[in-house]
């Protein structure tokens, strides 16, 4: 069980923290929130960098930058953060746009963040790696043994009454299932019922053949590409749905967790398209589960 008080609890219960101020509309807070986050964020990296605890956090995210431990999208990141926080303390700014933004970027880095440095994350990518591998062995065994099954049976040879028996035994089949069929059927009833079979034919024809008609008519139907079917997705948060794949985008609505959304497709690897009172619309990615 991880301690409480760990990096990785503490960034977890920041990120839980800021979108809880934002929910009651503390804008100014949950900016400072997010700052202190990347903070402790910042730090961990640091250490594993082997940077020096006295620099301030511009400065470490900048040599951050410099050794190759995070790259340049996550350094601007976590510089608009850093600079969002710093107003929020310093200048009492509290804008509900920036907020959001410092939440949604704050929340994409820490699951970048996560995938490298969550012991728990590692642990299980690395038994469903080992698992992956057993499957696969376990396929690469019966493989072998379907081929080696299937050379010996091209090795036996077949004799001429085994393809002669092949051939009969169905028209044999046949014979007996027709034979059972006539003997069963009285004739006399047959002949009778004959001439109202056979009467009304050309009614039933008639009456055929609108519905044939129809079912062929539409071509333009036929020719109309298939749609593609959305995928429905849950929010893992609570969720700002804009008009633009950009943070400073409208905001059209804000969904609740686990609330079932449309995706149409993906705009790139931060955003994806949902379909929104019949319009597109935009979300963060990392906030979509299946």
């Amino acid at each position: 069980m991880a301690d409480a008080n760990s990096p990785w609890e503490q960034i977890q219960q920041g990120v839980n923290e800021t979108e809880r101020l934002i929910g009651q509309k503390q804008y100014n807070m949950a900016m400072i929130k997010s700052r202190q986050t990347l903070e402790v964020m910042v730090k961990c990296l640091a250490e594993k960098a082997l940077i020096l605890d006295g620099s301030d956090l511009q400065e470490m995210i900048d040599q951050l930058y410099e050794t190759k431990w995070i790259s340049k999208t996550t350094m601007e990141h976590y510089h608009r953060i850093r600079i969002l926080g710093n107003k929020a303390v310093h200048e009492g700014y509290a804008n509900a746009s920036d907020a959001n933004q410092a939440y949604h970027i704050l929340s994409q880095e820490v699951y970048a963040f996560s995938n490298d440095y969550n012991p728990r994350r590692r642990r299980t990518a690395s038994t469903s790696s080992n698992r992956t591998s057993g499957r696969s062995s376990a396929r690469s065994t019966s493989s072998r043994s379907r081929t080696g099954s299937s050379t010996a049976r091209r090795r036996k040879k077949k004799s001429p009454a085994e393809d002669i028996l092949r051939i009969l035994i169905p028209i044999i089949c046949v014979v007996l299932l027709i034979l059972i069929i006539r003997a069963l059927l009285p004739s006399g009833d047959t002949k009778e019922t004959q001439p109202q079979t056979t009467a009304p034919s050309e009614s039933v024809t008639m009456e055929s053949t609108p519905a044939n008609a129809d079912a062929l008519a539409p071509d333009d139907a036929t020719q109309e590409s298939p749609q593609p079917q959305a995928a429905v997705y849950r929010t893992t948060a609570t969720l700002n749905v804009r008009t633009e794949p950009s943070t400073s985008a409208s905001i059209l609505v804000q969904l609740p967790p686990d609330t079932e959304v449309n995706v149409t497709g993906t705009y790139d690897s931060q955003w994806t398209i949902i379909n929104y009172d019949g319009q597109d619309a935009y979300v963060a990615t990392a906030y979509l589960t299946q």
